[in-house]
């Protein structure tokens, strides 16, 4: 069961959100790296290092995610439009023997709030993780609240990135 959370928490996204554009939506972009000291992972290891490098333009984004712990390290990027739209995870952007494999993602807003849903897939069974992404008054602090449904039950997290 570590081991399946432990890769949620890899594979989970972490969608900086910063300014607000026009139309009231925020803006992402930047760099964002966990606070892990104010992030709560429940039943998983915390991840030692983890950065989101994130490129908007409009509702098109691209992540570059890096993130190490006592697992070993994963790199990968993937895009995604804040349209709602489920989109098939690219099948090389995570290690091929990886167990954990996220299978398609949409992404869509809820006021100045993001929802990112990501079907996954660990050892050959369907999961679903949900992450809420809300942004501190100053800008400077992203919280992502995540529900994770998976064969083994449900779970909640909290991961606290700062900007840098």
């Amino acid at each position: 069961m570590h081991k399946l959370l432990a890769l949620l928490v890899f594979g989970a996204l972490a969608v900086p959100l910063s300014q607000a554009q026009a139309g009231g939506t925020p803006d992402l972009s930047g760099t964002w790296n966990i606070n892990a000291a104010k992030s709560d992972f429940g039943q998983a290891p915390a991840p030692s290092k983890q950065s989101e490098v994130i490129t908007q333009n409009g509702n098109d984004f691209t992540f570059k995610i890096s993130s190490t712990s006592d697992m070993g390290s994963q790199d990968y990027t993937f895009s995604v439009k804040a349209d709602g739209i489920e989109t098939p995870f690219p099948a090389n952007a995570l290690p091929a023997d990886t167990p954990f494999k996220i299978v398609s993602t949409s992404a869509k807003w809820d006021g100045p709030a993001l929802v990112v849903t990501e079907k996954t897939s660990f050892q050959d069974s369907p999961g679903t993780l949900t992450a809420t992404y809300t942004l501190s008054p100053d800008g400077k602090v992203l919280t992502k609240d995540s529900k994770i449904n998976a064969s083994m039950g449900e779970f909640d997290m909290k991961a606290v990135y700062d900007k840098q």
